[in-house]
């Protein structure tokens, strides 16, 4: 699809996205990376369906995407509307895949149009041949899925000879591998002149029958056209029970020049641009273009050729002027014109959803009313969970407003920088039980969503409480997602149901992962991992001068702040007074940082300066040390941060495993740890710290480390489910209960 719409732009086709979020067992909800990719910087619309939009054919790729209908009214107006037909409509076994009836009538009533079926092969299109009744109008020729030969560097190695190299590229679905461990073993052979190469993994049923030949890589889309220029033979079978309606994969190793070895059944697709035989006979195949290289060069030529003929984004204007035609409409006379290049790199991939293409003229979003979305934050020891809300609030779509609700003592921080929020006491800060507490925040939650009328709920938290999963299982019109941070204790359990019940799970990235072995850690099957969410950019820091003026310093000096957390549940009142003589017996100024959390202190340490700081981050440029707690947040600032640290962890039983990034870090060269059981060590820590030796390493370490801020990558996966159509499960599992 995304290099559809490449080569709708580049022939000048105006062309906008409409996403579906169709039923799928993918979890996560992203956006195929490549396609995002031409989305923001190849200026094609995203529509959302509210836009009035007019155009002459709406591309429905994938049935599955439309097996229901959505809660909301579409407003665009298509002359036609053509499925594009990339799933069979039955499997190997005649099993039905979707209800082909309830597909077509979706389509017509969602766009007011007439649906034809487009087939994107000759398997699926013999499916629908073989219906009797009912069988829906078809397109008269096959809509084939299109390669732009530009991404696809001819093979330029020399034929291979007496090694070879075979592999292939595809999901770990059992059902894209050979039934039996004989077929298995006959089509990737264990052979000594045979490499075996594969990306993208294996289905944990085979691993035990992976021969000794073989090299296994996880999937990467960019990095496809670099592992088929390292093969020589591409090597595809899949199990009886699958119909590959096109092969993507295929295509892509033909237009890489490879020998492409596949079941007879692909004969009518590919034709002579690849070798068929059955998995027993691929030794023989093998051996027989081993031993003859001038048949080898022949049969990869032979492969791009027929690339070049069917499946060339260069036929474009030759394909759509064929489908206007047949669709009895008047082809747009931009398709007569030479193409213009297309800025951006582009790469294969998919995404379910609908593409709308028009003659020339550019399609516009109209301005339509913004999105709400609510925040709600956990009430946290510290200031975490609002911290990384706002982090991504701050950086979300301006389609997108955020309000707040928050059960923190932090809320006036929320206020503070703009945000409106609402605050609900916590069960122990009133005093109540956490039942009767549960019922009313389901009253508060509720009455927030409906009062802001909001459109989705971000949530972070480390538990989802019974108050937020009552409204949760109410208001399944609305998209939740659940911001959850790693790192938990192994005595904190988690039930996997829960994560389930929402439609996204973000989790930000850990530093310390390689140590994380808390529940999430086994849990992270279809959860969006981004980089570790920071509310401050590199780029946001004030300059040494101003920073150390806002905090009272003395900017020539060195500067050290001790921020030690809240103190609500864990005690340091012994490690703190340890720690700030210490920098003074060195001559250090010392800011003691107030947290705003933080109970208020009467215990004024002569020579020390008392600031409340927030974000501490900002004024990272006058701090040349910080003594500080390994919390998800300050930890992440200070890392990232490249800033000289002592962490302190905070060992409380319900925290997380704050020990272990403290420990983590010092064993990298990147802070030292602190526990508060060590106080008699404080001094020897803080000589440690201020020595040029750790900060020599330190200096040469941090400076390894890329900054990169999840936040950003957070905000535009909530903003793709907040804009999404959704079709995912039935209407009446989709609408308010009141």
């Amino acid at each position: 699809m995304r290099v559809e719409i490449q080569a709708a732009r580049q022939f000048g086709l105006s062309t906008a996205l409409l996403p579906f979020l169709g039923v799928s067992d993918i979890r996560s909800r992203r956006f195929e990376e490549r396609l995002l990719d031409v989305l923001q910087h190849q200026e094609v619309p995203w529509l959302t369906g509210e836009e009035t939009v007019e155009c002459d054919i709406l591309f429905a790729h994938n049935p599955l995407a439309f097996a229901h209908m959505p809660t909301r009214p579409l407003r665009i107006r298509s002359k036609v509307v053509l499925l594009s037909v990339q799933h069979p409509p039955f499997d190997g076994a005649g099993n039905a895949q979707y209800n082909i009836d309830v597909v077509k009538r979706n389509l017509e009533r969602m766009f007011g149009a007439p649906v034809i079926f487009a087939p994107v092969g000759p398997k699926v299109r013999n499916q629908f041949e073989d219906i009797v009744a009912g069988r829906p109008q078809l397109l008269g020729h096959d809509l084939f899925n299109l390669i732009d030969l530009g991404e696809w560097p001819d093979r330029a190695a020399p034929p291979p000879r007496e090694r070879a190299i075979i592999g292939r590229h595809s999901r770990r679905d059992l059902l894209k591998w050979p039934d039996t461990e004989a077929e298995l073993r006959a089509a990737y052979p264990d052979l000594g002149n045979v490499q075996v190469k594969i990306m993208g993994g294996v289905p944990d049923q085979l691993v035990p029958l992976v021969g000794s030949n073989w090299n296994v890589s996880p999937y990467s889309n960019s990095g496809v056209p670099q592992f088929l220029n390292r093969l020589d033979f591409y090597v595809f079978f899949h199990s009886r029970r699958w119909i590959e309606a096109f092969g993507i994969g295929i295509a892509e190793a033909m237009a890489s020049g490879l020998v492409t070895i596949l079941d007879p059944s692909f004969r009518d697709l590919f034709e002579d641009g690849a070798v068929y035989c059955r998995p027993k006979e691929t030794p023989d195949v093998l051996e027989r273009y081993l031993a003859s290289p001038e048949e080898f060069s022949a049969q990869s030529t032979a492969a791009r050729t027929l690339v070049e003929r069917k499946f060339s984004t260069s036929r474009y204007p030759e394909r759509m002027r064929a489908l206007y035609d047949a669709l009895g409409l008047c082809a747009p006379p931009t398709l007569a014109v030479v193409a213009k290049p297309v800025d951006g790199d582009g790469f294969s991939g998919s995404r379910e959803g609908a593409t709308v293409r028009s003659g020339p003229h550019r399609l516009q979003r109209s301005p339509m009313g913004r999105r709400r979305v609510l925040f709600v934050a956990t009430n946290g020891i510290g200031l975490g969970h609002i911290t990384r809300l706002m982090a991504i609030a701050e950086r979300i779509s301006s389609d997108i407003e955020p309000v707040f609700v928050t059960m923190s003592a932090g809320s006036s921080i929320i206020e503070a920088r703009g945000h409106p929020v609402d605050y609900i006491p916590s069960a122990p800060k009133i005093g109540v039980t956490d039942d009767s507490w549960n019922e009313v925040f389901a009253q508060e939650l509720l009455a927030a969503v409906e009062a802001f009328a909001v459109n989705s709920v971000v949530f972070d938290s480390n538990h989802p409480f019974p108050g937020l999963l009552k409204v949760l299982a109410a208001r399944p019109d609305l998209n939740w997602v659940w911001i959850r941070r790693g790192m938990w204790a192994s005595r904190h359990g988690l039930d996997p149901s829960i994560q389930r019940r929402f439609d996204m799970v973000i989790e930000p990235g850990e530093f310390a992962a390689d140590e994380d072995h808390g529940i999430t850690a086994q849990l992270r099957a279809g959860v969006i991992g981004v980089p570790p969410i920071l509310l401050v950019d590199d780029e946001d820091r004030l300059p040494r001068l101003e920073a150390a003026s806002a905090l009272g310093a003395d900017p020539a000096g060195l500067v050290a702040v001790v921020q030690l957390g809240s103190e609500r549940n864990f005690d340091v009142s012994r490690l703190r007074p340890a720690i700030i003589s210490g920098l003074l017996k060195h001559g250090v100024q010392v800011i003691d940082a107030v947290n705003p959390l933080a109970p208020k202190r009467e215990d004024h340490i002569g020579g020390t300066l008392q600031k409340a700081i927030y974000p501490i981050a900002r004024y990272f440029n006058a701090v040349d040390l910080i003594i500080t707690n390994a919390g998800y947040n300050s930890f992440h600032e200070c890392i990232y941060g490249g800033i000289p640290a002592i962490f302190v962890p905070n060992e409380a039983p319900e925290m997380d495993e704050q020990a272990v990034r403290a420990a983590y870090a010092q064993s990298s060269g990147l802070g030292l740890c602190l526990r508060s059981v060590d106080v008699e060590r404080a001094h020897e820590v803080i000589e440690l710290a201020l020595s040029e030796d750790f900060l020599a390493q330190h200096r040469t370490r941090a400076g390894r480390i890329v900054f990169a801020n999840g936040a950003r990558e957070a905000a535009l996966a909530i903003e793709e489910l907040v804009f999404s159509v959704r079709t995912d499960r039935a209407l009446g599992g989709s609408i308010a209960r009141v």
